[in-house]
C-alpha cells in the first residue's frame, strides 16, 4: 500500500493542512494537542495505536475519495492449477494468510506466530492466550484448506457452520466460543458503526446466508464481508470468523483469496468503514483485487 512509504511526520503534515487547526487533528487522531507537538520533535516516540490511528485518517481522507469510483473493472484471480496439492506453494499462503488475521486483531509479533506454528507447543514466556490465538488460527485456515481444496468438498455456508468456524478460532480463548452474543458489542477501530442489536442477531444471520452465502465473485465476497461485520454476531473473533468466510467463498469458487494483514490494515479498516456508513463499496473491492495479487 503506497500509504506505507509516506512517512508518519509527511501524512501528519497533508492531515494539519486539510483540518487547518491543530485542535481538530488532534481530536480526529484522539490525542491531546500537546501529544502532537511532541511527536514533531519525537517521531518515535508515536505508539502503535497512535501510528495506526494516523494511517486509518490518512487513508479516510486521502485514498479514500481517490478509490471511489465504482466504474473500475479487475480482472479475477483464480487459484492457480499448480497450487492445491504443491505444499511449497500452499503453505506460506497459509502461514501468511493466518498471521495476517491474527496480526489485525491483535498485533502479534510474527517472531511468535513462527513459534507456535513450528514449534506447536508452548514457547517459553508465552502466555496460553497468545499461543491459542496463534495455533487455532493456522490450524482453522490449514482445515478449510484441505475440505475444500485438497478434498473437493465445497463448506456449506451455513449458520451453523459458521458458529463451528468461531468456536474453531476461540476455543480455549473465548468462554462463548460457538455461541452469538448475548450484548452490545463494540467495533473497536471502526468509528461510529452501529452493530445489530442482540435480539436480532440470529434472525440477521440467516438473512446474511440467504442473500450472501453462495456469493462467487470477488465483488460480491466484499459486501458479503462488510454485511458480516456489521452485524458482529459474536462478542470477540468477529474479523477472524469474517476473513475464514471471505477464504471459504472465495476457494469455493476457486478464487484465490486475499490476505488481509499489517501492510494493508489501514485501508481495510477505513474501507470497511467507508462501506458500512455510506454503502459505497468501490475503495473496499478494489482493496480486495490488490490483497489477492499482492501476496
Amino acid at each position: 500500500m503506497k500509504y506505507n512509504a509516506i512517512s508518519l511526520l509527511d501524512k501528519l503534515d497533508q492531515l494539519q493542512a486539510m483540518f487547518f487547526y491543530s485542535t481538530k487533528l488532534a481530536e480526529a487522531i484522539g490525542v491531546s494537542r500537546r501529544t502532537l507537538l511532541n511527536w514533531r520533535q519525537k517521531p518515535e516516540s508515536i505508539s502503535a495505536k497512535c501510528r495506526l490511528d494516523i494511517d486509518v485518517l490518512y487513508c479516510r481522507h486521502f485514498l479514500i475519495p481517490e478509490w471511489d469510483d465504482p466504474k473500475q473493472s479487475f480482472e479475477a484471480v483464480l487459484l492457480p492449477d499448480d497450487m492445491p496439492h504443491n505444499e511449497a506453494l500452499f503453505l506460506p499462503f497459509l502461514r501468511r494468510l493466518s498471521y495476517g488475521t491474527i496480526e489485525i486483531e491483535t498485533g502479534m509479533a510474527k517472531a511468535d506466530f513462527d513459534n507456535i506454528i513450528d514449534g506447536k507447543k508452548l514457547p517459553k514466556n508465552m502466555d496460553r492466550q497468545t499461543f491459542l490465538e496463534g495455533f487455532n488460527a493456522f490450524m482453522t485456515h490449514k482445515q478449510l484448506w484441505q475440505r475444500i481444496v485438497e478434498h473437493s468438498e465445497p463448506m456449506p455456508i451455513t449458520v451453523e457452520n459458521i458458529k463451528t468456524l468461531h468456536a474453531d478460532f476461540m476455543r480455549g480463548i473465548y468462554d462463548n466460543a460457538g455461541f452469538f452474543s448475548t450484548k452490545i458489542r463494540v467495533m473497536g477501530q471502526l468509528d461510529g458503526v452501529q452493530t445489530t442489536d442482540p435480539e436480532d442477531i440470529d434472525e440477521e444471520m440467516y438473512r446474511w446466508v440467504y442473500k450472501e452465502a453462495k456469493s462467487a465473485t470477488l465483488e460480491a465476497i466484499a459486501k458479503a464481508h462488510a454485511y458480516f461485520i456489521l452485524i458482529h454476531p459474536f462478542g470477540d473473533g468477529n474479523g477472524r470468523v469474517g476473513r475464514a468466510l471471505v477464504m471459504a467463498q472465495c476457494l469455493n469458487a476457486r478464487l484465490m483469496p486475499p490476505v488481509f494483514d499489517g501492510e494493508n490494515r489501514a485501508m481495510y479498516y477505513a474501507a470497511m468503514e467507508y462501506a458500512m456508513k455510506h454503502g459505497r463499496y468501490a475503495p473496499l473491492i478494489r482493496l480486495f483485487y490488490q490483497a489477492v495479487k499482492s501476496k
